[in-house]
């Protein structure tokens, strides 16, 4: 009988080449948020608040994530929203400055409205002011920097009178020198106009703080035009005034 030959050994399959493992999804809690347009996303973070010169309100401060208006609030803006009525009108003579209803002003930065009226237009948009700590956190970063840009002494990255304006005596137009941008993107956090926030600086909520500085500032040296200064509002709270205007901040979109 003739012998059964055993079948031809079947080579190995050549191994697959190991495939490189995908990368992890960035986590929630260091994903940017999402923002409506016209704002900025702020990531959570800490920073230290304050400097040598401002130390009121000093200290190292964590924040949440949230989102910041890219620009100060424009004229036509608030125009818009006193239309609606839902907003109220803001003072349109003050010195020849108050935007409120001048033709021509729909750029600029509204001013001349008080803390009441801020806080009505912020939620008339779904928003609300921002807290003093969440101003100075987009305005500075992390990093400690003294101005928005950096360290450098201003030259040209604000709306001030250490600057050149588009008129004279009066602030700018919005975002008109990208140059002085916050570490988020955020324009005119510096010159312009200061703003309000949410920030109750006595027990009966008649006080608020104001942050940023005008474009009246910094005419004799640029320690007004420090991040860090603070100031509070005068008077009861139909207080208003040219150098004031505001922007919203508010929660990321789901």
């Amino acid at each position: 009988m003739k012998p059964v030959e055993a079948p031809p050994a079947q080579a190995e399959a050549p191994a697959k080449p190991a495939q490189a493992a995908k990368p992890a999804a960035p986590s929630k809690a260091t994903a940017k948020p999402k923002c409506k347009s016209g704002m900025k996303p702020i990531p959570a973070g800490t920073f230290t608040m304050g400097d040598a010169e401002n130390t009121e309100k000093a200290g190292t401060v964590t924040v949440v994530a949230f989102c910041m208006d890219r620009t100060e609030v424009t004229t036509a803006a608030y125009t818009k929203c006193v239309k609606s009525g839902k907003c109220t009108e803001a003072v349109s003579i003050q010195d020849g400055i108050c935007h409120g209803g001048v033709t021509g002003d729909g750029n600029h930065p509204i001013n001349c409205v008080n803390s009441g009226q801020a806080t009505a237009y912020c939620e008339a948009q779904s928003q609300r002011l921002p807290t003093e700590e969440e101003w100075e956190y987009a305005a500075r970063g992390t990093d400690g920097r003294i101005y928005p840009w950096g360290n450098a002494e201003p030259d040209g990255q604000l709306c001030s009178d250490r600057s050149g304006r588009d008129k004279p005596n009066n602030t700018c137009t919005v975002g008109n020198f990208p140059k002085g941008n916050s570490p988020f993107g955020l324009s005119d956090m510096e010159g312009n106009v200061s703003e309000w926030t949410s920030s109750a600086a006595n027990a009966s909520n008649t006080v608020f703080v104001i942050r940023g500085s005008n474009w009246t500032s910094g005419f004799w040296n640029s320690m007004g035009l420090h991040s860090a200064c603070r100031s509070k509002s005068v008077g009861d709270l139909s207080y208003q005034d040219n150098t004031l205007g505001f922007r919203c901040a508010g929660s990321p979109l789901p």
